[in-house]
């Protein structure tokens, strides 16, 4: 049966966002932005605090997909698309498959080695802005969510959808990638001081297992970015 033209661009919308869904969660696991945005709504200003992290975070991820997604595509259309396209998956799922396995040889070996960076011990005094800037910064500058953006960037800009379609797509995976963080936010804009208790469990939770979680999911990831490569090659 023949596809008309609409029902194939839904298929290939459907397709691109399927391909980026496994990373979307990945990011959305990543925990020192859960972690800090339990910090930020534990302070005195934590509604306020909260939505401007939730903000900083929700750009700081769009960002860093459209930007490559925009890059990859303008490869894409170009000559010798194919090849440059299937080698930046290819090193982009090396070094998040390297980054696992550091990730798996670092983890806590018992529940008294988990310890928080020093520098969160300053983000319950954190500001809505200075809030807005850590969590932009956690999404731009930590080398593992910039390799699983720079990796579902790929993957949508080399889709080849229309315009609307690729932004449809980028916005799924941020809504997706970021879920770990509203949740959170919205449970304590509605519920307040009664969640108090349930975010510092969830916080020392991510602290003692979540390495060990992200070493697979991000080993899992890597190597279906070089497999792809690969196939493309």
């Amino acid at each position: 049966m023949t596809l008309t033209s609409t029902e194939g661009a839904m298929t290939a919308v459907i397709e691109a966002f399927g391909a980026v869904l496994p990373v979307a969660v990945a990011v959305a696991l990543s925990p020192f932005p859960i972690i800090a945005v339990v910090l930020v709504l534990l302070s005195p200003v934590g509604r306020s605090a909260g939505l401007a992290f939730l903000a900083g975070r929700v750009v700081g991820v769009a960002v860093v997909v459209l930007l490559v997604a925009a890059i990859s595509d303008l490869i894409e259309r170009s000559e010798d698309a194919a090849p440059a396209v299937a080698v930046m998956r290819i090193l982009v799922g090396a070094a998040i498959v390297v980054l696992a396995a550091r990730k798996w040889s670092g983890r806590p070996r018992a529940a008294g080695d988990a310890a928080l960076p020093g520098w969160m011990g300053a983000i319950e005094g954190s500001s809505p802005a200075g809030a807005a800037r850590l969590a932009f910064l956690l999404s731009v500058a930590n080398p593992k969510e910039l390799l699983l953006g720079v990796g579902a960037g790929i993957t949508i800009g080399s889709a080849g959808l229309p315009l609307t379609a690729t932004l449809t797509v980028a916005t799924g995976y941020t809504v997706i990638a970021c879920a770990s963080v509203a949740g959170p936010v919205v449970a304590f804009v509605v519920a307040g001081e009664r969640i108090r208790g349930r975010l510092d469990e969830a916080r020392a939770l991510l602290v003692r297992h979540n390495e060990a979680i992200m070493s697979v999911v991000l080993l899992v990831i890597g190597a279906a970015l070089i497999g792809g490569g690969l196939a493309d090659l």
